[in-house]
């Protein structure tokens, strides 16, 4: 038994249980989902019954929101992060967002958008689309965008056409369906 006051009601005693937290909400594209997860620690007030959740529980109700929406989760953004060999805030300049929201997707406060989230797994999929990033961002930080020289006129057509061609049936056949 927990000794704490109830910092909602000032009145109840706060007690530990454990069980099955189930909660749902609107998907951006209008379909309700369901997100039950079990064995989560939450302490509730045995007087107007409101509960506090300690972090770990809200890291594992925010990863099941996450696998519901098909988002890619926290420890796939540390992967890839990782992979670049970036800190928060270098991968949260190099694809433009504001210094913190790279972070808040990192650990779970918040979830990227879907479009966010397709745009992290075409970087991912195609590593040259980061390299292109990376030039661009050093282009505006020196001051000297040059966007003939940052994408040059393709010579050879023909090849340009059947690596298009590859990479969309890629698209279409690959990971992401």
């Amino acid at each position: 038994m927990n000794n704490d006051r109830c910092p909602v009601c000032g009145k109840g005693q706060l007690h530990e249980e454990v069980g099955e937290f189930r909660t749902d909400f609107i998907a951006d594209n209008g379909e309700r989902r369901d997100v039950i997860v079990p064995h989560v620690k939450k302490l509730v007030c045995d007087q107007c019954k409101e509960y506090i959740l300690d972090p770990e529980s809200e890291s594992r109700i925010s990863a099941a929101q996450r696998r519901a929406l098909g988002l890619l989760g926290a420890e796939d953004l540390a992967r890839f992060r990782n992979r670049l060999i970036k800190s928060q805030e270098g991968m949260a300049e190099l694809l433009g967002l504001g210094k913190k929201t790279w972070c808040r997707w990192e650990s779970n406060d918040y979830f990227q958008s879907e479009a966010f989230d397709r745009y992290l797994r075409l970087l991912m999929f195609a590593p040259s689309n980061v390299q292109a990033l990376q030039l661009i961002d050093k282009e505006k930080r020196d001051g000297a965008i040059n966007l003939p020289n940052t994408f040059q006129y393709v010579s050879d057509v023909k090849s340009a056409e059947a690596f298009a061609e590859q990479f969309e049936s890629v698209l279409l056949d690959g990971p992401f369906n």
